[in-house]
């Protein structure tokens, strides 16, 4: 029976991964378009310039020279972007090839939670449902496929915990080990996961208290984590005094908005974040019952305080970089899924258990399989559009680049450096055309500038959407020939200079 059992569970989290994918198919093959679509250019930036110009994973890249004449953009620890890289070196085809890879990532992730679940005392099959409400959190379900080495820091999280909570109940070195690895790659992967580390910290203070000092073996586990996190400290020391004003180091501390402007932050994620991203319509109830209604323990080890613990740190993330996160870096919120999805878990198996009378049975196998049934369609529903191109940041701008990708990439090689006017990403518009070069704003390019990046820095190509800019008498002395008119997008080459 048990057995049986096994492979009935292995059978259905295969059966929730090939859902999965038909929702996803027509996304896989898609340029990088719709929600988020800025942060992700940025992301295959580093994907590109590893792959074609320079593969050393301490030299991030993004297309635009502007400022020190070099691409160089060092955020978090580019270990996604450099690890798929590695594959689309070999195999081409590099959107569809990243968005399997982070795909791959994220079930990695969901097996990990399915550990975790069983490792808490819950049954093999009531895992399954957990795992499978996760994967079709709206949130997960989004970022999935999603270019952002968010994914990688979620799943590498997600088995710290489970590796944790199996030494909590095994007590076997190699597990402390496997656990502070983990962290350590979600805290290269992405800074905030390092919270994560809120359940060794609590274990290694209860374990102080209760025994007044340390031993050997507790010696061991706060040295592993120091030593694993050692190099994520020494990334960001590195890097952080280069990130200047980003809104991430002050948080709350430098919010200079309105109160209004507070509050709608604030309605924002009580009205869209929890109910509908984080969460959905069909797991409402299981979240209610797991939060508020009590169960008998399901394993001798106290898990729930190291759960709530995490929760209690997310949430003041969640709170202190509300002026970041806004009502748009929804990503932000995805250190919330674990433990959310563990309390949903619970709940389906409080029901479960409180209706496993012949007479109520049917009752708790309707609300679960009711659960698992609606999940997919909610996700589906709710985060499908944002994958079209009219979800795209700067769209009414960006329009005609998407409608004219192909003839725009192929108006100049791929190696080219051009001038881009009118992208305040810096980064969408040359992704899209797969192009380097030096990246403007808007229009206010000085004659004089096109003449030094032509002369001293191999820009031989201009890429305008504004007329009133190449029109000028200035500017067209400074163009050859047009190469390519794309809607309201013109091509140009640079003209040489008289000596």
């Amino acid at each position: 029976m048990a057995l049986t059992s096994r492979y009935a569970v292995l059978t259905g989290f295969v059966l929730s991964l090939v859902v999965s994918i038909v929702l996803h198919w027509q996304i896989f093959p898609q340029d990088i378009q719709g929600r988020h679509n800025w942060r992700q250019s940025q992301t295959m930036w580093n994907i590109r310039n590893f792959v074609h110009y320079d593969n050393d994973i301490l030299n991030p890249r993004v297309s635009h020279f502007n400022g020190s004449n070099n691409n160089l953009l060092r955020l978090e620890f580019p270990l996604m972007q450099w690890g798929i890289a590695q594959v689309v070196r070999h195999t081409g085809h590099e959107v569809l090839v990243t968005r399997i890879c982070v795909w791959a990532t994220s079930v990695t992730g969901l097996v990990a939670f399915g550990l975790l679940l069983v490792t808490m005392g819950f049954s093999p099959g009531l895992a399954l449902v957990g795992t499978t409400l996760l994967q079709f959190s709206p949130l997960f379900y989004f970022y999935s496929i999603n270019v952002l080495p968010d994914v990688l820091a979620l799943a590498a999280g997600i088995w710290y915990l489970y590796f944790l909570f199996a030494y909590f109940r095994d007590r076997r070195w190699w597990q402390v080990v496997a656990a502070t690895l983990a962290l350590g790659i979600a805290t290269l992967a992405k800074l905030p996961f390092a919270m994560f580390g809120i359940v060794g910290l609590l274990y290694v203070l209860t374990r102080l208290f209760r025994r007044g000092g340390i031993n050997g073996r507790l010696f061991f586990f706060a040295g592993a984590h120091l030593l694993f996190l050692l190099p994520a400290y020494k990334w960001y020391a590195w890097v952080m005094p280069r990130w200047r004003n980003s809104p991430t180091l002050y948080g709350i501390f430098g919010n200079t908005n309105t109160p209004e402007q507070n509050q709608a932050i604030i309605d924002y994620y009580w009205q869209q974040y929890f109910p509908f991203d984080l969460l959905s319509p069909a797991v409402w109830l299981l979240l209610l019952v797991g939060t508020l209604l009590p169960v008998r323990r399901r394993a001798d080890f106290p898990y729930a305080g190291y759960v709530w613990a995490l929760a209690a740190v997310t949430l003041a993330f969640a709170v202190l970089q509300g002026n970041t996160i806004t009502m748009v870096h929804d990503y932000y919120l995805l250190p919330l899924l674990p433990w959310m999805y563990i309390v949903v878990a619970a709940g389906a198996e409080r029901i479960w258990r409180w209706t496993a009378t012949n007479a109520w049975k049917p009752l708790g196998i309707v609300l679960i399989a009711g659960a698992l049934l609606a999940a997919p369609g909610w996700a589906y529903w709710l985060r499908q559009p944002l994958w079209a191109q009219s979800a795209s940041a700067y769209y009414p701008v960006m329009r005609d680049v998407f409608n004219h990708q192909k003839v725009l990439r192929e108006a100049v090689d791929d190696d080219a450096k051009v001038i881009v006017l009118n992208d305040v990403s810096y980064q969408i518009f040359t992704w899209l055309i797969r192009k380097r070069g030096y990246v403007f704003h808007g229009n206010a390019v000085r004659p004089a500038w096109i003449d030094d990046l032509h002369e001293k820095h191999g820009v031989d190509y201009l890429y305008s959407n504004s007329r009133r800019f190449d029109q000028d008498s200035t500017i067209r002395t400074r163009l050859d020939s047009l190469i390519l008119e794309a809607g309201d997008i013109h091509v140009y080459r640079i003209a040489d200079r008289e000596p």
